[in-house]
C-alpha cells in the first residue's frame, strides 16, 4: 500500500510541474542581451574563468540588448587562524570582480561582485595548491552567474 502511494505521490508531482510552466532560470530564452565586448583585467585565472562561463552570452541576437563588458578581478588569500607553531591552520580565499558595462552605448553600470571561501591548510602543499585551484574555479562560476542575473535584471 505504502508503495502505492509513493507512486501515486510520484505521478502527481511530475503532472503539476509539467502543467506548470516551470523552466530554469539559466535557459537560453530567458536572456535577451549578448555581450559584444568583453575586456579583462587583473587576476588573469580566474579572468579566464569568468570569460569561459560567459562565452554562450557572447553570440549575437536579434532584438537583443549590446552589452560592452569591463571585469577587472582580484584574488585574496587570508591565514585566518595559524596553530601554535605559526603555521597557517585555516585560509580565507576573496575573490572580488568589479564589473563595468554599458547598455547600447548609452548608459554606464558599475558593480562589484565578491565571492568568498575558507578551507583548512593541508599537510600536503600540492593537495592545498589543487583545492585552491578548484575554489577559485568554483567561486568564479558563481560571480559569473550573478554578472549574468545582474544584467537581465536591468
Amino acid at each position: 500500500m505504502n508503495k502505492i502511494l509513493k507512486i501515486v505521490f510520484l505521478f502527481f508531482t511530475i503532472s503539476i510541474l509539467a502543467g506548470c510552466g516551470y523552466s530554469p532560470l539559466n535557459s537560453s530564452a530567458n536572456f535577451n542581451f549578448y555581450i559584444s565586448d568583453l575586456k579583462v583585467d587583473g587576476d588573469r585565472q580566474i579572468n579566464n574563468y569568468i570569460s569561459k562561463n560567459l562565452k554562450k552570452y557572447r553570440s549575437f541576437k536579434d532584438n537583443s540588448k549590446k552589452i560592452d563588458l569591463n571585469i577587472n578581478s582580484k584574488y585574496r588569500k587570508d591565514i585566518v587562524n595559524k596553530d601554535s607553531t605559526g603555521n597557517a591552520k585555516n585560509y580565507k580565499i576573496t575573490i572580488s570582480s568589479n564589473i563595468t558595462f554599458t547598455l547600447n552605448g548609452n548608459e554606464q553600470v558599475s558593480k562589484v561582485f565578491e565571492r568568498y571561501a575558507a578551507f583548512s591548510s593541508k599537510s600536503k602543499k600540492i593537495d592545498e595548491g589543487e583545492l585552491v585551484i578548484e575554489t577559485k574555479e568554483k567561486l568564479s562560476k558563481l560571480i559569473s552567474e550573478d554578472i549574468v542575473f545582474f544584467i537581465i535584471n536591468q
